[in-house]
């Protein structure tokens, strides 16, 4: 069901697993017996789980927020960061699987997070897996907009922040910190390289998969991402579409944190009940 080309094949589930801990970020202590809802957060490329560190803030106890970590950052600085998205969609539905047999779940990301969650999704749907309540994207183009191709991979560091400098889609403070981008560099490059790789395989034409609500966010100034791209989302589910418009630019869910975080609970909530 996922919208790959034939040259790149689905991965079949691992028959050994890595920990579900190395991928689930859990922020402060849970009391599982009082969880209705877990709310996972995928975080923009080269970002990780720490990103959404003060969300849990904005939930009450019957919530768990999870942040997924992938390898390359945070916790998992250690590791490789992957350049193979089949990997990660396989590995993090692999780690959500056995966490929702008993209880109702949402998805939310932010750019190549946002890409992230919908193929997540998709997969847990192959596998037969309930699917997630809702499907929050973010700051990202569907799957079947065209892109134009970097070529990251042949690029010197230099010529990649440069690239990333024009591309607007990195925080400045980041940019401007040398010592900072001395650690976290290979990771950004990594994950472009995979959205470079990614972009080349999705299929140019949409497939409505899913049958769940999405709601499409964007910011007003994002150059990567309008108003009329989030529109396009309707084409990649069955269910509907609700499209919500924040000021700001790409990092709008940063700038405007407490307006993004106070929508997806309100939604959330509406779900709960019903509406």
């Amino acid at each position: 069901m996922l919208t790959y080309t034939d040259t790149a094949p689905l991965l079949a589930p691992r028959t050994a697993a890595p920990p579900r801990s190395a991928y689930l970020h859990r922020y402060g202590s849970a009391h599982p017996e009082r969880v209705r809802t877990r709310l996972y957060l995928f975080a923009y490329a080269g970002g990780s789980a720490a990103v959404f560190r003060q969300w849990p803030a904005y939930f009450d106890d019957s919530y768990e927020l999870i942040g997924i970590q992938l390898p390359g950052r945070g916790s998992r600085m250690l590791e490789p960061a992957e350049t193979d998205y089949r990997v990660l969609v396989r590995d993090i539905a692999d780690a959500l699987l056995e966490e929702n047999q008993y209880t109702r779940y949402a998805l939310y990301g932010h750019s190549m997070g946002a890409l992230l969650a919908h193929h997540v999704a998709l997969e847990l749907l192959r596998r037969g897996a309930a699917q997630p309540d809702t499907l929050f994207v973010s700051g990202c183009k569907p799957p079947h907009l065209a892109r134009n191709a970097r070529q990251v991979a042949d690029m010197s560091d230099a010529e990649f922040i440069d690239e990333l400098r024009r591309l607007e889609g990195t925080p400045a403070a980041l940019l401007e910190n040398a010592e900072l981008m001395q650690l976290l560099l290979p990771t950004i490059k990594a994950d472009f390289i995979l959205l470079d790789r990614w972009y080349a395989a999705l299929a140019p034409t949409p497939r409505a998969e899913l049958s769940l609500p999405i709601c499409g966010m964007s910011g007003r100034r994002d150059i990567h991402c309008s108003r009329a791209d989030i529109d396009g989302w309707q084409e990649h589910t069955h269910g509907t579409l609700e499209t919500l418009e924040y000021n700001g630019g790409h990092f709008f869910l940063q700038s405007q944190e407490a307006r993004v975080v106070g929508d997806i609970r309100a939604r959330l909530d509406m779900l709960r009940r019903g509406a």
